[in-house]
C-alpha cells in the first residue's frame, strides 16, 4: 500500500514568499498522479516535500496513514528520478543500479540478481560496464529509473525526468514509463510543464499555478470540462479559444458581433448571466469551415495562417477581427483567398464569468 495524503501542505520562504499554499490531494495506491503547470508554480517543491529534500512549512503529508513530515528521507521507502539524471560519473552503470543496495548492506548475490533483472526489464543488459558519459540520453535515463526500480519503494518521485531529451526520445520514453507503472503497480508521482506528458501518462492531472491547486481531475475532465480560464488555456494543443461576449436570452453575442446559440443544457446556469458579459472557451476541433454562406448571422472568415502538423492542420482564421484557431482534418478545400463561414459546436464549448475566470458552464 502506498497512498499520499497531502494535508494543507504549505512551504514559505523568507518573508511570506508561498511556494505551495494549502496543498490539499489524496493520491490513492498505485495512482499515477501527474502535477503539471508553468515554471515556479510550486509542483517540483510539492515533490522535494515528499521526498523529504524540502521542509515542508505548514500541513502535514501522510504515506499509508504515518506523518512522514520530519522522517529522513531514506526511511521514507520512496525513490526519485531527476531531471539531470543523478548519475555518479566515475561508476559504470551496474555500479550506479548497485549503489543504493550496497549502502543498505545487501548480499552481494542478491545484488546481482537484482541489477540484472532490472537491466533487462530496462534493456540495459549490453551497457552494464559502461560510464554515463558513454551513453545516450534515454540511456542515461533509463539508468536513472533503474536505480530507483532496483529498491521496489513504496513511492516513484518524477521530476520533468524527460526535459533534456529530443522530441522523439520523449515519445518512446513516456511509453516506457507508462509500461513501467503497469509492470510495477507503484504509486507514481510525476512532475512536468509538459501537457502532453500530463495528458498521456496520467491517471488523474493536478493543474498548478501560484503554488495552488487550481484542478484535479482525469486528462478527459481537465480537457472538456476546465474548471477556469487557466485550466483551459493550459491543457491543450492548440490553445483554446477563447472570446467575450454578453448573455441573451437564446444565445451569446460574442465581441465580434457573431450570435452563438446556447445549447439547452447552458441556458438555466446562465439565467443568472442574462446581459452580463462572460468569456467562451470553444476548441479548435470544435470549430468547422464551411463554404461561405448569404445568412444574416454568418461573419465571413480569411485565413491568416495554416500550420501544418502531419494528418491534420491548424487554421488561424480571422473572425471578425478575432483571432481563431481550427483543427482542420478534411472537408473543404484550404485557399488564402476564399472566404469561409464558421460553424461552431455550442454543446461542448465551455463559459466562464469574465470577472472570477472560474466556469459557468
Amino acid at each position: 500500500m502506498a497512498e499520499i495524503n497531502f494535508e494543507s501542505i504549505s512551504k514559505i520562504y523568507g518573508e511570506n514568499i508561498k511556494a505551495v499554499d494549502d496543498f490539499k490531494l489524496t493520491i490513492k495506491d498505485k495512482e499515477f498522479i501527474v502535477l503539471v503547470g508553468p515554471s515556479g508554480c510550486g509542483k517540483s517543491t510539492t515533490l522535494r516535500m515528499v521526498a523529504g529534500l524540502e521542509e515542508i512549512s505548514t500541513g502535514k503529508i501522510l504515506i499509508d496513514g504515518k506523518v512522514v513530515n520530519n522522517m529522513h528521507p531514506k526511511e521514507r521507502d520512496i525513490a526519485m528520478v531527476f531531471q539531470n539524471y543523478a548519475l555518479y560519473p566515475h561508476m559504470s552503470v551496474y555500479e550506479n543500479m548497485a549503489f543504493g543496495l550496497k549502502m543498505r548492506k545487501f548480499p552481494k548475490k542478491e545484488i546481482d540478481s537484482k541489477v540484472k533483472d532490472v537491466a533487462k526489464i530496462l534493456e540495459l543488459e549490453s551497457v552494464l560496464k559502461r560510464k554515463p558519459r558513454e551513453l545516450s540520453g534515454g540511456q542515461r535515463q533509463r539508468v536513472a529509473m533503474g536505480r530507483a526500480m532496483i529498491r521496489s519503494p513504496k513511492v516513484f518521485l518524477m521530476d520533468e525526468p524527460l526535459s533534456n531529451l529530443d522530441a522523439k526520445l520523449r515519445v518512446q520514453m513516456r511509453v516506457e514509463i507508462a509500461n513501467l507503472h503497469k509492470r510495477l503497480q507503484t504509486t507514481f508521482i510525476y512532475v512536468t510543464h509538459d501537457q502532453v506528458e500530463a495528458m498521456t501518462l496520467a491517471d488523474r492531472i493536478v493543474v498548478m499555478n501560484n503554488g495552488i491547486i487550481q484542478q484535479v481531475g482525469t486528462p478527459n475532465e481537465i480537457y472538456e470540462s476546465p474548471r477556469n480560464i487557466f485550466v483551459a488555456n493550459f491543457i491543450g494543443t492548440p490553445q483554446i479559444n477563447l472570446i467575450n461576449g454578453r448573455v441573451t436570452n437564446s444565445y451569446i453575442l460574442l465581441e465580434n458581433g457573431y450570435q452563438l446559440p446556447v445549447s439547452e443544457e447552458s441556458r438555466k446556469e446562465l439565467e443568472a448571466y442574462l446581459n452580463k458579459e462572460v468569456t467562451v472557451g470553444i476548441r479548435s476541433e470544435q470549430i468547422e469551415l464551411i463554404d461561405k454562406t448569404d445568412k444574416d448571422d454568418s461573419i465571413l472568415c480569411k485565413i491568416n495562417m495554416i500550420e501544418n502538423v502531419g494528418f491534420e492542420k491548424y487554421v488561424y482564421l480571422d473572425f471578425g477581427g478575432v483571432e481563431v484557431i481550427s483543427r482542420h482534418i478534411g472537408g473543404v478545400k484550404l485557399d488564402y483567398k476564399i472566404l469561409y463561414s464558421l460553424k461552431i459546436d455550442n454543446t461542448k464549448i465551455s463559459i466562464f464569468d469574465k470577472e472570477t475566470g472560474y466556469s459557468i458552464s
